[in-house]
């Protein structure tokens, strides 16, 4: 079931969660992916809270990624080498965003908890390659010591076994040891990398004295065994047919072959040949070497899907699951100073008329005028002389008006047909509509930042693609600082639907109850179907829409609507339509 407001809708909180985090937030498509600078997540518009959980999980992740990780690092080819680095580098950096964002540490474990009921998540055995038992678990081991993933307990517990019966004497112990540096020891991701070379020289260290042991081990038993004829009776080598094995002496236990399938294991040997749960100095290798090499030689393949790789496969949606929706990503737009206070200087007189008007049209409303009632708690000294005339309303109420709390976000069409010609009432031509358009929304802006209590914003569209907008001015700045912004050509098409859903999401995040769209635009979006949807989701959600048509009527995408051809005729326009912009119902 579709969400038909916009209060929680997936695009919308994403791109709120995407702001807070500081990140490029896009929404569409069926795929979740990032480039290092921009998330993307899929056209989703349901309402599975699983589905959304692990979305949400994903996006804290990749943003923790573009906040703190190094995209330059270069890791070589060693597969196992990069997983590894990988797997310290995730723990490091979600501890990191959680100290500025520390919900996060709660929604992520919340993904790992669902991911483990899925049984996507899985404990790694003695049968795995061994970069796989290694690569897991250090990310399990991390993940449940540092992060406080506790659901992954069970799983590193049977990984570590796995890992004592695969390693050699005393890696497990020097592992944990190294791993103990994460996260205080590590300030970037070239120090995950120097402690991941660590880790890689330490095993290597750990296989080559396993191979050292082995060679030690022939020599020693051949000077400590017994030649045939001098073994007494009880002291012979068990074979097939003895029938007492229990009567062996334990002092010939390192004589005794080991892993004869035929032969019953002493206490001793299934401590040896059975390393599950027991102490890792009892594991004993036999090719150390071949061990070692298949380790350092693992393939992608050879290792387990990265888990948030697995995330983002399983959030991709089937085509008939794909909305046409699009959150575009608000980028900074290209700033020209000079240009800017050129245009700031045009508009600032009739930018000043406009704003007078307002005030004055606001402040004769929201005017405290006193009232006289029957009842009251303070009577009207100069009324008491009309009471023998049955004069009742004696006492005197101040009534109060609500003053304007609105958010404005205006929204600028700079599509290539903004740029076409256009002509006045007498068919005379005038220039193109980008001029006029541009001069209407720095005026706006000035205006309305004037006017206590109104928060304004502007966005123009497209950015450089569709799938972005151009950020001129975010709710709270200051329009002086900005007009290097309102600079810009006409280009592009006229996605629409995309701009409205960046304009709604930034009114969504405000405080102001009273929340404005105005969209500025010569009435011809790419998608007049879903625009019309979109509007009508964005009143279902309390938000007010308007349209200012430039050289063309645009009522039939706003049901309240304005067409300007000038600067001029913006300020006559805009008076009788401020009433309900500005001032409470």
């Amino acid at each position: 079931m579709k969400n038909r407001t916009l209060h929680n809708a997936f695009p919308i909180v994403a791109a709120a969660i995407g702001n807070r985090f500081g990140v490029k937030v896009r929404v569409g498509g069926d795929k979740a992916e990032t480039d290092g600078q921009t998330i993307w997540l899929p056209a989703y518009e349901g309402d599975d809270p699983d589905y959304q959980n692990v979305a949400w999980g994903l996006l804290a992740h990749e943003a923790a990624h573009i906040r703190y990780s190094d995209f330059t690092l270069r890791f070589g080819h060693s597969v196992l080498r990069r997983r590894l680095c990988n797997a310290i580098e995730d723990v490091r950096i979600e501890h990191e965003l959680a100290k500025d964002f520390p919900g996060t540490r709660l929604t992520i474990r919340t993904m790992i908890e669902k991911m483990i009921a899925k049984g996507d998540f899985l404990a790694n055995s003695i049968d795995d390659h061994p970069a796989n038992i290694l690569y897991g678990f250090v990310l399990k081991y991390l993940r449940a010591k540092v992060l406080g993933q506790s659901a992954l307990l069970p799983l590193v517990e049977q990984t570590e076994a796995a890992l004592k019966a695969a390693f050699p004497k005393g890696a497990v112990t020097r592992l944990k040891g190294l791993l103990s540096e994460v996260p205080q020891g590590l300030q970037s991701e070239s120090d995950c990398l120097q402690l991941t070379d660590r880790i890689l020289t330490m095993i290597e260290d750990e296989f080559e004295q396993q191979r050292q042991r082995n060679q030690a081990q022939p020599s020693e038993d051949e000077e400590n065994t017994p030649e045939p004829d001098e073994m007494e009776p009880d002291e012979r080598l068990p074979n097939d047919t003895d029938e007492n094995p229990s009567s062996e002496s334990a002092g010939n236990d390192d004589s005794t072959p080991k892993n004869s399938d035929d032969e019953p294991a002493t206490p001793s040997e299934r401590s040896t040949s059975n390393p599950q749960g027991e102490d890792e100095e009892n594991a004993e290798i036999a090719d150390p070497m071949g061990v070692l090499q298949t380790l350092l030689s693992a393939g992608d393949s050879d290792i387990e899907q990265d888990v948030f790789e697995s995330l983002q496969s399983a959030l991709s949606l089937a085509a008939e699951n794909v909305s046409e929706l699009l959150m575009p990503s608000g980028l900074e737009p290209p700033m020209d100073e000079r240009s800017g206070s050129f245009l700031l200087r045009k508009v600032q007189g009739e930018s000043g008329k406009i704003r007078a008007a307002l005030q004055g049209l606001v402040q004769s409303q929201t005017l405290n005028r006193s009232q006289h009632a029957c009842r009251g708690r303070r009577l009207d000294g100069k009324r008491l002389h009309r009471l023998p005339l049955g004069e009742t309303k004696l006492f005197q109420r101040k009534e109060t008006k609500a003053a304007p709390n609105t958010a404005i976000h205006l929204l600028l069409d700079k599509s290539e047909s903004m740029g076409y010609q256009v002509t006045d009432s007498q068919g005379q031509p005038m220039g193109s509509r980008m001029p006029i358009a541009l001069e209407a929304t720095l005026a706006l802006a000035l205006a309305f930042e004037g006017i206590p209590g109104v928060n304004p914003g502007v966005t123009a569209f497209p950015g450089h693609h569709e799938d972005s907008v151009f950020r001129l001015l975010e709710h709270g700045q200051r329009v002086n600082a900005r007009t290097g912004a309102f600079s810009l050509a006409a280009t592009g098409s006229t996605p629409m639907t995309e701009a409205i859903w960046f304009g709604a999401a930034s009114l969504l995040g405000c405080r102001e109850p009273r929340k404005v769209l105005m969209v500025i635009t010569d009435g011809q979006p790419n998608e007049s179907l879903s625009t019309l949807e979109l509007l009508q989701r964005c009143r279902d959600s309390g938000i007010e829409t308007v349209g200012v048509g430039l050289g063309l009527d645009v009522s039939h995408l706003f049901p309240i609507a304005i067409t300007i051809n000038d600067l001029s005729e913006l300020r006559a326009q805009l008076f009788e339509l401020s009433k309900s912009l500005l001032l409470a119902a």
